[in-house]
């Protein structure tokens, strides 16, 4: 099972006020990468839809709900929650638009050295093109073509390495599972010009003083 952000987190995260921890979101079946799963047909579908507004955001995230087989009333109910969190709780409006740009802040703490390293080599391996080494950063979960799909076919940018002062203490959460220990990371790739669309998540397991980072996905 997969924690989907039910507006795409790439289109949203310049709104004033949001946050990806407050945001409407949803357990979903599987991998996004693989189109064999809820997750992965949901965010395929969304990927076909304008997101010029925040209307047309959240239009495009329930007919990717509607995509990925879930029920007229678990729709409505996404909806309903989106509807109440952007335009109740942030005060936006439906013609609000959308550029999908993000800023680095700077006030945030700086992550640890250990997991910048580990988080580091990771995002080398998306920005070269190493498939078979984000294939095995997923413990083989993660197939070589699903992974080249979604970096160069839907969502296709010419990535770059962030710099060091991206790497936020924003970008991991601490497991709050005792049976599940560890770190939970979400991390803008980039671009030359700012943050990419893409972004990647997982966990990060620590190793004596240092931790291995496991690739779970890597979304928009």
């Amino acid at each position: 099972m997969g924690d989907h952000l039910i507006v795409l987190h790439s289109s949203v995260r310049s709104c004033a006020g949001y946050s990806r921890h407050d945001a409407p979101s949803i357990l979903l079946d599987g991998s996004s990468l693989a189109s064999d799963t809820e997750h992965g047909r949901a965010v395929s579908a969304q990927l076909t839809r304008r997101h010029g507004t925040l209307e047309e955001a959240i239009d495009a995230a329930i007919f990717a709900l509607a995509a990925a087989g879930l029920p007229k009333g678990v729709n409505r109910q996404a909806r309903a929650a989106c509807e109440d969190y952007f335009y109740r709780r942030l005060a936006l409006t439906p013609e609000h638009r959308l550029d999908g740009s993000a800023e680095v802040v700077e006030t945030l703490e700086m992550m640890p050295e250990p997991m910048f390293r580990a988080l580091e080599q990771i995002v080398g391996f998306v920005v070269d093109g190493e498939y078979e080494e984000l294939r095995a950063a997923s413990a083989n979960r993660l197939s070589v073509e699903d992974l080249r799909r979604r970096i160069e076919d839907d969502c296709p940018e010419s990535l770059v390495l962030p710099p060091r002062e991206s790497y936020k203490i924003e970008a991991i959460t601490k497991s709050d599972d005792p049976e599940l220990p560890g770190w939970a990371f979400f991390l803008d790739l980039w671009t030359d010009n700012g943050p990419a669309r893409l972004h990647i998540e997982g966990e990060l397991e620590e190793s004596g003083a240092n931790f291995k980072a496991v690739l779970n996905d890597i979304l928009p």
